[in-house]
Order: structure tokens, then sequence, then C-alpha cells
């Protein structure tokens, strides 16, 4: 059945940045069919490449997608005012645009973040969801979205990636073990035991998604598991679109980190730590 269905995909060209529909601005991705949601959900669940998380201390990264103009003017100064790094996915195919929601960052910002020891990751080139592309069609995406940054940085290299909505296939899992050190989800869940490197669970960062009871919940239970708490966010902003946060937020999870000895660090380089070359 998932090879029926893979072959069913509406393969389209990867549109131009400029003929993105508004669905690619942060609105809530929908599945076109049952079964979009059962490859998901499948997806989600069968590991191709694990690690086990032994750690000394706990670790939190923080990781802003898209990216917003304003996680990188205001978010990234937050984290280096605590001495931290961050990680940003880029969607190449959007780099410099006004959108509805926020205005994405442009190359000077991309290598900035970069020079202050930011981490620069993978977040497709058209920002489509997954399931909307077959398996050649998702990694030509890829290979677009590589080539772009690194004609911004020549340097970067082994980069992460993350799933534009959190969605995926099993076909695009098995590409990203060959092509990405690791990706992200938005699959909840704090980071412990053994590790699926192609579908790292995250929270929300988000002012309208957590309170700082439920905050300080997440930070509790993984310096009490000696886990890897993954954020992941938007915008940084005083009053924050429904996919970002305000730096009050950011700030209170960044001081709460501190105040339970977790070491804050970018996906890379918590990746590093746990011991995944």
């Amino acid at each position: 059945m998932l090879a029926d269905h893979e072959t069913r995909i509406q393969r389209r060209p990867i549109p131009p940045a400029a003929a993105l529909s508004p669905f690619d601005d942060g609105d809530d991705a929908t599945f076109r069919r049952l079964s979009d949601r059962l490859v998901h959900t499948i997806a989600r669940r069968v590991p191709f490449r694990t690690a086990a998380i032994k750690l000394d201390r706990p670790i939190v990264s923080f990781s802003f997608d898209d990216f917003p103009a304003s996680a990188h003017e205001t978010g990234a100064r937050i984290l280096q005012d605590h001495d931290a790094q961050g990680t940003f996915y880029a969607a190449s195919g959007l780099i410099g645009q006004k959108r509805a929601l926020w205005t994405i960052a442009g190359a000077d910002a991309i290598r900035d973040l970069h020079d202050h020891g930011h981490e620069i990751g993978l977040h497709t080139h058209s920002h489509r969801p997954s399931f909307l592309m077959g398996r050649r069609q998702f990694g030509a995406d890829l290979a677009a979205n590589r080539a772009a940054l690194r004609r911004i940085l020549p340097d970067l290299a082994h980069e992460t990636f993350a799933y534009p909505f959190g969605l995926s296939t099993l076909s695009q899992k098995r590409t990203l073990g060959r092509l990405a050190r690791a990706s992200r989800s938005v699959q909840r869940g704090l980071n412990v035991g053994k590790l699926d490197l192609d579908f790292i669970r995250a929270y929300e960062l988000t002012d309208r998604g957590l309170s700082l009871d439920e905050l300080t919940q997440l930070l509790d239970d993984a310096a009490a598991r000696n886990g890897w708490l993954v954020f992941l966010t938007h915008d940084i902003a005083d009053r924050p679109t429904r996919f970002g946060a305000s730096p009050a937020l950011l700030t209170a999870a960044l001081l709460g980190a501190a105040r339970r000895g977790m070491d804050v660090l970018s996906i890379r380089d918590a990746l590093t730590r746990i011991g995944v070359s």
C-alpha cells in the first residue's frame, strides 16, 4: 500500500518562490487523504537510524523554522545574551521574501548567524509538506535547498533537517538517512533512551500553546531524566504570531534551563554531545 501511495502522489515541478501559495506561510497543514495520514503515522513510528542517549547533563535546544527576520534580529540576540547558540532552518525558496505572517530573513542574516556560531539547517526549498512530493521530487527539492544555502555559506556541511509542517513518509525518512545528519520533527516528546535520528522529537515554544507552568514541567522532566529537550518556534516578537514566541517566553526558557544546570546547545552540537557523527 505504501508503494502504491508513493506512485499516486502528485509530482508537480518545484515552484519558484513567488508561486508558493499562502498555504506555505505557516497555515496548518492538512492531509489530502486518509492514506496521507496513515503514511505519516507509520513513518514517525518506524526508525531507520537510531542512537542511544546517555547524558551526564540534560540538554535543551532551540530551533527556528522558516525562519522569520525576527528570529535572527531578536531570537538570536537573546540566545547570545545567554552565551547560547540555536538552530535556524531555512527554506531557501523563501529567503528574503515578505510573506503574509512575517518577512523571511535574508542571506545577510544567514551569514551573520553562521558567523556567531549558530547552526543553519535544511528545511526544503519549496516549503511544501513532504507527503506532497514523491521520492525523486523530494530529493531534487532537498538538493536545491542545500545548493542555495551553500552559495551563501560555502563551508556549510553535514546539515540537519526539519520537516516542513512536521509531515513525512517512509520514503522521505529513508532518503534523509542518506542526505542529512539527522532530522527534527514536530512530534511532541522528550528525547530519552533510543533516539530516532530521522524524527527527533520537539515541543513548540509559542505563547499561544505553552504556558509558563507547562514550560516548567517540561524543563523539570528533562532535568530529572537527563534528556534532550528540543524546542521549535518561528517568529520572536512582543506580539508573536500563533507560531511564534515572545522574548519573555524565550528568556524564561533559557533562565529555567540555566537554573537546572542544563546545557543549551544547537541541534548540531547536541548530536555531537550524544555521539552522533
